[in-house]
């Protein structure tokens, strides 16, 4: 059997599959067409878009065609443009042999933006559509050819004899990204919140078909083996909706966190991936924080040990508005947002070297478009954020999106008995003061001049500057001042400076003999006159005489502050 998987990429609460990401979905269902011995190809929908004549002739050749996709929380994508309702009516109007399934978080409804509201997915020429686990309706059609759509599976299924999971890591080669790829890894499906307190918040998309489940330290551990074996060395433990609920015990007050089963996940992730260059993490309950400090202290104080720099922990703030957080069941007041931001600074924030980014710090996610919010509520948000300045805690960014309306979940619900009073002004006047006045400010505690950032991966040139990212949670796009560097080029760089979310940097260590005009003047203090005179003093031999041509520049310490930029 001839079977292709296209990615056409997944964003949700707690799955990220946009490139350099691969979803789970992706890798689960290429096991188990390998489970069943069949010839197996992989086109993600850029590759679609670019090689579309040749990509379709796959489509129409292949006996069975899964196409995964859905967004659930879209936002700006630059690894990728995940395939749109258009698209895949188009692929779906393909003349083909064999079957065409869809899956994926597309299953709760389909839109673009946040603030939309989503609409159920009915496209002639789709012949299955999955409502459960695709990997799961699609191992049912391969061994009896009957499609059952809301097929669910268990991690014993997944982790089990059969080997589903790390079978799927046969497909990773075929990404275009590879081997710059980031897997992210499942620990938990469903909301922790809803099984340990009853409720989610209004919003809520994240398992909502099914109870909250936890996979076993030892499945994850296989499937890492089998997909670093296949060349993988950058991992998220993205795919569960709270990190520090993992292997706790369930209270009246939800989840206590267990921070031996924690300490055992990361260092059994390090003792396996023994090429691993990035481990981060991302979703975090900060009522979990908040209601168990000391458990939860000693939990992120094993992720700061294990993972890589840079990382950080998504915390669903969403809003502090009293109002709405009642009309919305939203998780945490102010001061619990507050003691959970401060615990994850004092624990984690440290930096591994004096030039290394910050081990584990917050992220902050706000939602807008819930039941009840108002102009005169936004100043709860404002306060919390100026309270965070004052402080001079970190954060590693600051998410702001529009939530999505699903049909039959409960914001659909809350908004009609009780509908959002914001308006449009005001919540662009407060965005617009979060990315001018706090944005900045949080990037140069996070990222202060000479901070190295490892391995950024170039992507685009404007001018003089090549943008790029690292592989990692969120990583900031990295403006390097360079007149060589072309685009898929891995370089080390030093932050020189930042704009509002974007920092400027150039190449570690910078051959001061051989820079470039532009990337001296890059330089902090350094404008055209001092580079002009740097360059005149040319050759140099030895880092001390850079310091003394610095020392001439009438800035004392200058040539202390600026010798760690340089190499001869």
């Amino acid at each position: 059997m001839k079977s292709l998987i296209l990615d056409g990429y997944v964003d949700e609460p707690a799955c990220f599959g946009v490139p350099p990401y691969v979803s789970p979905y992706v890798r689960y269902c290429a096991g188990v067409f390998f489970s069943h011995g069949h010839d197996v190809s992989y086109a993600a929908c850029d590759q679609w878009r670019e090689a579309r004549r040749e990509i379709d002739e796959i489509i129409a050749s292949s006996d069975i065609v899964v196409v995964i996709m859905g967004l659930t929380v879209p936002g700006r994508y630059r690894g990728g443009s995940p395939l749109t309702l258009r698209e895949l009516r188009e692929i779906s109007g393909i003349r083909r042999k064999g079957v065409l399934m869809v899956g994926g978080p597309v299953r709760n409804g389909y839109a673009l933006r946040g603030g939309a509201r989503a609409q159920k997915i009915r496209i002639d020429g789709v012949d299955f559509a999955a409502e459960g686990d695709p990997e799961a309706s699609l191992d049912i059609y391969c061994r009896t050819g009957e499609w059952i759509s809301d097929a669910v599976r268990s991690y014993d299924w997944l982790d089990g004899s059969r080997n589903i999971a790390s079978l799927g890591a046969g497909i990773l080669r075929s990404h275009p990204s590879y081997p710059d790829v980031m897997m992210e890894m499942e620990l938990s499906r469903g909301c922790d919140r809803a099984a340990g307190l009853s409720v989610r918040c209004s919003f809520c998309a994240e398992g909502t078909g099914a109870g909250y489940e936890e996979r076993g330290v030892e499945g994850v551990a296989r499937e890492i083996s089998a997909l670093a074996e296949a060349g993988a060395a950058a991992f998220r433990l993205g795919r569960a909706a709270n990190i520090l609920a993992y292997g706790g015990e369930l209270t009246a007050s939800g989840f206590r966190p267990n921070p031996s089963r924690i300490e055992e996940l990361y260092s059994g992730i390090r003792r396996i991936a023994r090429n691993l260059s990035v481990l981060h993490t991302d979703n975090c309950n900060p009522a979990t924080i908040a209601r168990f400090p000391g458990e939860s202290a000693a939990c992120i104080d094993a992720i700061a040990r294990y993972n890589t720099e840079g990382d950080g922990l998504s915390l669903g703030i969403e809003n502090l508005d009293p109002e709405a957080r009642r009309a919305n069941n939203l998780k945490v007041s102010m001061e619990e947002a507050l003691m959970a931001v401060r615990l994850i600074n004092d624990v984690g924030g440290a930096r591994r070297a004096p030039c290394s980014l910050p081990s584990l710090l917050p992220g902050l996610n706000f939602l807008f478009g819930l039941a009840g919010e108002s102009g005169q509520g936004m100043a709860w948000n404002t306060k919390f954020l100026e309270t965070l300045l004052d402080e001079g805690l970190a954060v590693r960014r600051i998410n702001i999106r529009r939530a999505m309306v699903f049909p039959g979940l409960g914001l659909e619900y809350a908004l009609a008995a009780n509908p959002s009073r914001l308006k449009e002004r005001d919540y662009s006047r407060w965005k617009r003061w979060v990315r001018e006045e706090v944005d900045p400010v949080m990037l140069e505690r996070v990222a202060p001049d000479g901070t190295l950032l490892r391995d950024v991966i170039t992507e685009r040139r404007v001018g003089n500057v090549v943008f790029g990212r690292q592989i990692g949670s969120y990583p900031p796009l990295v403006g390097i001042v360079s007149g060589s560097l072309g685009a898929r080029e891995k370089v080390d760089v030093m932050v020189t400076g930042r704009g509002g979310r974007s920092l400027t940097a150039v190449r570690r260590p910078l051959d001061i003999n051989s820079a470039a005009l532009p990337e001296l003047m890059a330089l902090p203090e350094i404008g055209r006159a001092r580079a002009e005179r740097l360059m005149s003093c040319a050759p140099y031999g030895s880092i001390d005489d850079i310091k003394k041509s610095l020392s001439q520049l009438d800035s004392p310490g200058i040539e202390e502050r600026l010798a760690k930029y340089f190499s001869v």
